[in-house]
């Protein structure tokens, strides 16, 4: 299981991954690591982040990458297109074809792979637009686009909580990377199957993608545990003046 998080915000995206992998049964893990890639970079403007059948997502994004390269992608629209359909085709290759109506329930067995892609459209000299997307393989890798400004997937209850209680979409991309990384490490507190380090990358229209050193994440980890000490200290005792 994992946590990864796309937001957008006014002078461009963040997205950000837990590193836990688990092995056996969810409900009773049997083993942890902690060493699992979840992001990666498609293009200059352009990243993808992946929850659920982890070796099997490594398989299709290494695929994705080079048939993007082949193919000289660089936007997100275009790659999200280009992703529907080699993900799409990989999973009949491998799975065979899913009927989608019958007069029986239909229960998909195929391994459940979900992504988020985040990226740069460009409209003109100096004009770009930016979007995050989901491909979900239950929904047979059909697009979704976000209209909320941020996108959540693997263990995203708890995160779903504070980004609705601390989301701007004036946020910069500061700001977003603080927020990205403290959605990760609170659910890690409450729940095992997330963890591990952080990883955060930004994508800007000046800089395109670029991926934060593990030094740079671990002290926005540390100067968001200090912001959380301080409003601890806050309700404990802090200077709220008489209240009655």
């Amino acid at each position: 299981m994992t946590l990864i998080a796309a937001l957008q915000g006014q002078d461009g995206l963040v997205m950000a991954a837990d590193s836990r992998g688990t092995i056996g049964d969810p409900r009773a893990l049997t083993a942890i690591n902690d060493v699992q890639n979840k992001l990666f970079q498609l293009s200059n403007y352009c990243g993808i982040a992946v929850s659920g059948a982890a070796e099997l997502a490594a398989r299709l994004i290494d695929n994705l990458s080079k048939s993007i390269k082949n193919a000289n992608l660089e936007y997100v629209d275009d790659i999200v297109n280009h992703t529907y359909t080699c993900f799409k085709q990989e999973y009949f290759n491998w799975f065979g074809a899913r009927a989608w109506a019958g007069t029986a329930q239909i229960i998909d067995q195929r391994p459940v792979s979900i992504f988020i892609l985040a990226g740069f459209n460009k409209l003109g000299e100096g004009q770009f637009q930016s979007r995050i997307y989901m491909v979900n393989s239950q929904l047979d890798f059909a697009p979704h686009l976000c209209t909320s400004g941020h996108f959540l997937a693997g263990i995203p209850q708890y995160a779903t909580y504070l980004i609705h209680r601390l989301y701007n979409p004036q946020m910069t991309i500061v700001h977003l990377s603080a927020l990205a990384a403290y959605l990760i490490a609170e659910t890690a507190t409450q729940d095992p199957k997330v963890g591990g380090p952080i990883r955060i990358a930004q994508i800007t229209q000046e800089k395109g993608y670029e991926e934060l050193r593990e030094s740079s994440v671990s002290l926005i980890v540390k100067q968001n545990e200090e912001q959380n000490q301080k409003m601890k200290q806050f309700f404990f005792g802090g200077d709220k003046g008489d209240i009655k």
